[in-house]
C-alpha cells in the first residue's frame, strides 16, 4: 500500500459520505508513511454545515502541509486550545512529534458532537483505515475517547481485545480510567490505548500515564 493506493481506496468506498462535511487527516499528507504511532478522533467537530466536504478535502490532501493540532485556530490562537496541547503533550512525553504522527478520525463526516452521525460511518470508513494502517504499521494506536461510542470502543469491538484499565496511581479523575488492549495488525503486536476524550480529560503533568502506556498499558 502506498499514498496513491489509499486514496484509491477513499474514493471507493466514502461515496456515501462525500457530500457531507468533514476530512480525513489532522496531519499532512506527509505523514501517511511508516510510524509508530496512529492517532484516531471519532469524527470531526466545528465548522458547521457549510463547511468543506468529504469529498473537497480528499481531492486537496496531497497538498495538504499543514497540522492541524499545531497550525490551526480551534478555539484559540493556533495550536493553543486545550485539546491541540493535550495531544501535543502526549505524544512528546512519549518521544515524538506531532508533526510527524499520522492522525485521523475513524469516522470523516463532520458534526458538533458523536450523537450527530450514524455509527454505521464508521464501517464505510474503515477500508480506508484499512490502508492506512497497512502503510504506517503503526505499534501503539492512540485514541481520543474510550466509552462504547468512540474510536477505542469500535476497534476493542472490531478485534475483540481484552481490555485493561489503568489503576488508580495512573491518577483520573470522576471514576474514568484510561483503558488498552493489545491486538495484532500485519503481522506486528500492536498496543490500542484509549483516554476519555481529551476535550474533558487533562493527561498534563502526569508522567505517570505515560509510564504506564511504555510498559504496555498495564502489562509488561
Amino acid at each position: 500500500m502506498d499514498k496513491q493506493g489509499i486514496l484509491a481506496v477513499a474514493q471507493n468506498s466514502l461515496s456515501e459520505l462525500m457530500s457531507l462535511p468533514g476530512g480525513t487527516l489532522y496531519s499532512s499528507y506527509n505523514t501517511l508513511r511508516p510510524g509508530d504511532v496512529y492517532f484516531l478522533g471519532y469524527n470531526p467537530g466545528g465548522e458547521g454545515p457549510d463547511g468543506p466536504t468529504v469529498a473537497d478535502r480528499l481531492e486537496a490532501l496531497p497538498s495538504k502541509t499543514c497540522n492541524d493540532f499545531t497550525d490551526l485556530e480551534w478555539t484559540t490562537a493556533a495550536g493553543r486550545s486545550p485539546l491541540q496541547l493535550r495531544v501535543k503533550w502526549l505524544l512528546d512525553s512519549l518521544g515524538y512529534r506531532v508533526e510527524d504522527v499520522c492522525s485521523s478520525n475513524l469516522i470523516f463526516a463532520q458534526s458538533r458532537d458523536a450523537k450527530g452521525v450514524p455509527e454505521h460511518y464508521a464501517d464505510v470508513c474503515w477500508p480506508v483505515h484499512e490502508a492506512i494502517l497497512a502503510l504506517v504499521n503503526p505499534k501503539l494506536i492512540l485514541c481520543c475517547g474510550n466509552s462504547q461510542v468512540s474510536s477505542f470502543g469500535y476497534l476493542q469491538r472490531k478485534f475483540d481485545g481484552e481490555i485493561q484499565y489503568s489503576p488508580k496511581g495512573v491518577a483520573l479523575h470522576g471514576g474514568w480510567a484510561i483503558k488498552a488492549f493489545r491486538t495484532e495488525l500485519n503481522g506486528q503486536p500492536v498496543l490500542v490505548v484509549g483516554f476519555p476524550h481529551l476535550s474533558r480529560y487533562n493527561p498534563i503533568g502526569k508522567p505517570q500515564i505515560i509510564e504506564w502506556i511504555k510498559q504496555g498499558g498495564g502489562k509488561n
